[in-house]
């Protein structure tokens, strides 16, 4: 960190902050600069919402209090090209345009993530194929009473349910909204190679610190390797704080690919996990029900914080039973107990993510997430790592990797001498999880 950064962190939150920052080794080096901007970023949201308010800055400061809006489309025509979705609402401004969402090819649902309010929803297509949706390209919209979007509408605390919309791209209206946004994301979630730009690290700090515009790169959280099909098992690989698909790169590199197919949860990490784990179990369903991805087989492989957005979502998949499609769960490396380093920053910081907040020792969400694991009723292997001497993988403790609630639940547990992101790069852990995966499936007797 440069001579300035250390000036003004030690001039602006004193020593204490230094530890404090210092010590979120759990965020897998998360950089100084990174936490800095987001403070100060929330500074300057606040003071501007106090001169201003509208629904769009509440969104920025506060996206732990915000809820997805999720709802069916149906096209009455063929049309094979990208949507537009934009929410409206009066709630602090009038017609204030809060959020808009890119639906790709093939998508058969919407969803944008909103604050509490009423909302207008507005569709709209590139029908003059300039590369632009504009306001004279409105193919649907709420009729009637505008959407409400409240904690009690939301019955698992985080997505509201919307209506079912026709679009109807032979009759465009035009509407007084001043839209104009560049059409992108024309395709299906899949891209050739974990070394794509779209997965470079810079994403995963932005997702920890900025979601509003990760969402904006990302369109969507599911991507695949490749196009989807029914005979072959899904590997749905969740990754943890600041992370990104390309993690898991050695991991999928020794998938036999003609018996498996790797997708890849690409989340904001700095939001709540009980709402991330809502989000994964939304598109479950979503890709399940959508007739698109008729699901027979997935076994969920999650690393560090990513694990304890997989089984909380996965508990909410499982209240009434496990989906016939829902084989195995294997989780590396997490911390089920927390990290105390959360804790520190919970209790110190000057301004706090969400993400920290659960993952904080003792918290409401660590409660909640043990009070009942029906998900654990699925084969679930448990891998962790060890530093000798260390009694940890170098940033979790083996106490919280080996929180009993979850140890006893375990099909088989596995140990391997490897640091907390040197696991995904472990030749051992992947031959054992190559193994594990051919039990799951049956592949391997």
């Amino acid at each position: 960190m440069g001579k300035f950064l250390k000036t003004k962190l030690t001039s602006c939150i004193g020593i204490t902050a230094i530890f404090l920052l210092s010590s979120l080794v759990f965020m897998g080096c998360a950089s100084m600069d990174g936490y800095l901007g987001f403070w100060g970023r929330q500074k300057a949201l606040k003071k501007q919402f106090h001169q201003e308010p509208t629904a769009d800055l509440l969104r920025q400061l506060e996206p732990e209090g915000c809820f997805m809006l999720v709802g069916r489309v149906a096209t009455k025509v063929d049309y094979h090209k990208p949507l537009l979705v934009v929410a409206v609402t009066d709630t602090l401004q009038k017609r204030e345009i809060v959020a808009s969402k890119i639906i790709p090819v093939g998508l058969i649902y919407y969803s944008v993530y909103l604050p509490e309010g009423h909302y207008d929803l507005y569709f709209f297509a590139d029908l003059d194929d300039n590369g632009f949706f504009e306001k004279h390209e409105m193919i649907s919209q709420v009729r009637g009473e505008s959407i409400l979007i409240n904690k009690s509408r939301a019955k698992d605390g985080f997505s509201v349910t919307g209506p079912v919309f026709s679009l109807d791209t032979r009759n465009p209206t035009t509407t007084d909204l001043p839209v104009k946004a560049r059409v992108r994301g024309g395709g299906r979630g899949v891209r050739e190679s974990l070394e794509d730009e779209f997965f470079d690290p810079k994403y995963g700090l932005m997702g920890l610190y900025h979601p509003k515009s990760f969402m904006a790169h990302t369109q969507r959280y599911v991507f695949a390797l490749e196009e989807f099909d029914p005979d072959k098992t899904v590997v749905f690989f969740v990754h943890g704080v600041q992370g990104t698909p390309r993690d898991f790169s050695y991991l999928v590199a020794g998938l036999d690919r003609d018996r498996y197919q790797p997708w890849f949860y690409f989340y904001p990490s700095g939001m709540p996990l009980q709402k991330l784990g809502s989000l994964l179990v939304t598109i479950l369903k979503s890709a399940n029900d959508s007739g698109y991805y008729p699901l027979k087989s997935v076994i969920v492989v999650a690393h560090s914080m990513g694990g304890l957005v997989a089984l909380s979502g996965l508990n909410q998949l499982c209240p009434d039973g496990v989906p016939s499609y829902l084989k195995g769960y294997v989780s590396l490396n997490t911390p089920y107990r927390g990290v105390t380093s959360a804790k520190i920053a919970v209790e110190n910081a000057p301004a706090v993510l969400p993400s920290w907040r659960d993952m904080a020792l003792g918290s409401p969400f660590f409660e909640k997430l043990y009070k009942d694991t029906p998900s654990l009723n699925i084969p679930f292997y448990l891998f962790f790592g060890y530093k000798t001497g260390d009694s940890s993988d170098g940033t979790v403790a083996l106490h919280s990797q080996l929180e009993p609630a979850v140890y006893f639940s375990a099909l088989k547990s596995y140990g391997f001498n490897a640091t907390h992101a040197g696991i995904l790069n472990d030749e051992a852990a992947r031959e054992k999880l190559n193994e594990v995966l051919g039990s799951i499936d049956g592949s391997e007797k």
